[in-house]
């Protein structure tokens, strides 16, 4: 019975996301002008996961920055009070359930970071994880890969859109600059 609900909201939540891109048959200019707005936020082009996703990134080094993250727009902001330096795109949780939601609030990051995990439970693994939440569990870390450290393109794919278990997926530079560059107890804010 999950199963096949499962099978039955999957189709739903996939066009759901489409009907975001802004596409469709022309509608009365008020809604012309909100969808333009909706299509100017949401990304409608494949992320390239192999490149940094926001351009050349900011010399942070005698910056106070913390990080925005927008689960609405899958964005992650490196800002400086209100100044925006860096945007990425990112995946953050499904939202379908807890055990598949980004956690909302106030956090901090923690000292645990790495180059390299793998899950078996998840049997997904990821490069350059920096952990904001529960020593470990929640983390930023790059598109998910293999036990041989080959990233799984099924999922990166989908850097962008709502995605993970509850983690922040980057695209690999991005990943890797901030496990380099972010403090540990720098402030992350994520809505």
């Amino acid at each position: 019975m999950l199963l096949l609900l499962f099978i039955l909201l999957l189709p739903v939540s996939i066009m759901a996301g489409c009907a975001q891109s802004g596409s469709g048959t022309a509608q009365a200019s008020a809604e012309s002008k909100k969808s333009e707005t909706k299509s100017a936020q949401v990304e409608t082009k494949e992320t390239d996961w192999t490149k940094p996703t926001g351009g050349t990134y900011p010399d942070i080094k005698k910056k106070s920055v913390w990080i925005d993250v927008s689960t609405e727009k899958q964005r992650a902001y490196i800002k400086e009070g209100s100044k925006t330096l860096y945007t990425m795109v990112i995946s953050s949780g499904l939202d379908r359930s807890d055990d598949e939601s980004t956690p909302k609030g106030t956090f901090y990051i923690q000292p645990e970071r790495g180059k390299w995990f793998f899950s078996l439970g998840y049997k997904e693994g990821a490069e350059y994880w920096v952990s904001w939440k529960n020593h470990g569990e929640f983390l930023f870390h790059s598109v998910p890969m293999t036990e041989n450290k080959k990233v799984i393109e099924k999922e990166a794919k989908k850097l962008g859109t709502k995605a993970s278990h509850g983690c922040i997926r980057l695209a690999i530079p991005d990943a890797k600059w901030i496990y380099e560059n972010i403090p540990v107890k720098t402030k992350v804010v994520i809505s």
